[in-house]
């Protein structure tokens, strides 16, 4: 019985230790090379570059792919806009294929995100919904725009990912179709009374209806991004 009671002691603190090991902070290079340390910050200091701080010493942020620190792992948009747009985004699904979320690395870039959830809402918009697939890469590799032209390109080979890009590409087709119905509804309900003093009509009410149904195809259009990622996971 005591060496059972001292198992369980001995695995709770294991336990315990692991949870409060923090956590190691890099920094990846795209010249393959990879520094570690035990801070590492995103400074921005006035009338100069930012750069990052990995335990007092300067790294130029154009030099840095991805990195890691308190509050996740990051990847750097540089290469997708320009070496000057200090543009990043947080992992926000791990696997085979990795999704993006951009961010403000202001808030991601501390020691901590220290926002009160409660008081300031303007700031809360700022932090990663964990909803919004923006960017991908495959292994270790760049970090590219979830555009249908891209996906189906790396992961299109995948039959059931490929199914789900389809799917994406037809609620798009239809979405821009309902838009340019509902608009050329309005348009010749407005024709329609040339001469006159326009009013709201039945076509016009029609063209509304019809444009505005576009919105509901948004959440699919998204979802279908979604499952073909999944797709490609798991196959």
């Amino acid at each position: 019985m005591r060496l059972i009671i001292t198992a369980v002691i001995a695995i709770l603190s294991l336990s315990s230790f692991a949870q409060k090991s923090p956590v190691v902070h890099k920094l990846f290079l795209y010249s393959g090379d990879s520094i570690e340390g035990t801070r590492l910050i995103y400074s921005t200091p006035i009338l100069k570059a930012p750069v990052f701080q990995m335990d007092g010493e300067n790294f130029q942020t154009d030099i840095v792919q991805f990195l890691q620190n308190n509050n996740g792992y990051l990847a750097n948009l540089n290469k997708i806009y320009s070496d000057k747009s200090e543009r990043y985004a947080l992992r926000i699904k791990k696997g085979k294929m990795n999704l993006f979320e951009e961010i403000d690395m202001a808030f991601y870039g501390a020691d901590e995100l220290e926002i009160d959830k409660t008081v300031d809402e303007s700031k809360q918009e700022m932090l990663a919904t964990g909803t919004i697939f923006q960017y991908y890469n495959i292994g270790n590799g760049e970090v590219k725009k979830a555009t249908l032209k891209n996906l189906r390109k790396d992961i299109g080979g995948v039959e059931a990912a490929r199914k789900e890009l389809n799917y994406h590409r037809n609620m798009k087709v239809l979405q821009f179709s309902l838009i340019a119905v509902g608009a050329g509804l309005i348009t010749y309900g407005i024709i329609e009374q040339s001469g006159d003093d326009v009013r709201f009509s039945i076509p016009m009410a029609v063209g509304i209806v019809v444009g505005g149904s576009s919105y509901f195809l948004e959440k699919k259009k998204e979802d279908a991004l979604w499952f073909a990622a999944d797709a490609y996971n798991k196959n």
